[in-house]
Order: structure tokens, then C-alpha cells, then sequence
């Protein structure tokens, strides 16, 4: 009786023991790559905003003429020491971009593709790159 009772128990023991070793293989896979949103580079002040300025600004925007002075070397400085110009805050506020923009006194002299970029390098923080 004794051998039936402990060959009951090593069974129950060993079936614990088998399944108590199971274990289940669980992979992780990374999420879904997620998109991020395109966003347009980086305007440069050299390389985009002063040739604007240099084809279509400096017949009039020069030393002796009509301020701002938009002369390339110039143009910078007299853009932030002006009040109201540039905002960066408020991109759309900033008289420089609402002059170029399609309805805007030097909206003639420029393209909605120049003002356009304008606003962006407003909206990029207005450096002097």
C-alpha cells in the first residue's frame, strides 16, 4: 500500500516537474515602422532667400535707395534691425513676407514660389545661413 502511495506521489512530482519546466517561447517583434511626416529642408538665407533678393529687390533696396537694404553682405542685418519684419513667432505676420505674398505691394516683383520660401525660412527661425 505504502509502494502504491509513494509511486502516486513520484508520479504526481514528476508530472509537476515537466510541467513546471515548460516554458513557451514568445518573440518580440518590433512595431510597425511609423512615418514620420515629411518635412521640407531646411531654407537657406544664401542659397535661397538672398538670390531673391538680388534678382528682384536690390534695383531699389540699396544703399541710397529704399529701405531695407537687401544687398547681399547687408541684407541680413537690415532684415533683423528692422522692427516688424521678420517674426518668428508669427511667420505670417512678418511685413518682409506679407509685401512678397500674392496680393502684397512687392507681390510683382517675386514669385509666389519666393514667398512661399520666404515663409519658410521665417517659420525655420530666420537664420542667417
Amino acid at each position: 500500500m505504502q509502494s502504491k502511495k509513494l509511486k502516486k506521489l513520484l508520479t504526481i512530482v514528476l508530472v509537476l516537474f515537466i510541467f513546471s519546466s515548460c516554458t513557451k517561447d514568445v518573440i518580440v517583434t518590433d512595431p510597425p515602422a511609423i512615418k514620420a511626416p515629411v518635412v521640407p529642408g531646411q531654407i537657406s538665407f544664401s542659397g535661397r532667400i538672398q538670390p531673391i533678393f538680388t534678382a528682384n529687390c536690390v534695383k531699389c533696396h540699396k544703399v541710397g535707395g529704399v529701405a531695407p537694404v537687401l544687398e547681399e553682405g547687408k541684407s541680413y542685418q537690415a532684415l533683423m534691425n528692422t522692427p516688424g519684419l521678420i517674426n518668428t513667432a508669427a511667420p505670417a505676420s512678418s511685413i518682409l513676407y506679407q509685401e512678397m505674398a500674392p496680393g502684397g505691394s512687392m507681390s510683382s516683383f517675386c514669385t509666389v514660389a519666393d514667398s512661399d520660401s520666404t515663409y519658410k525660412w521665417i517659420s525655420q527661425g530666420a537664420k542667417n545661413n
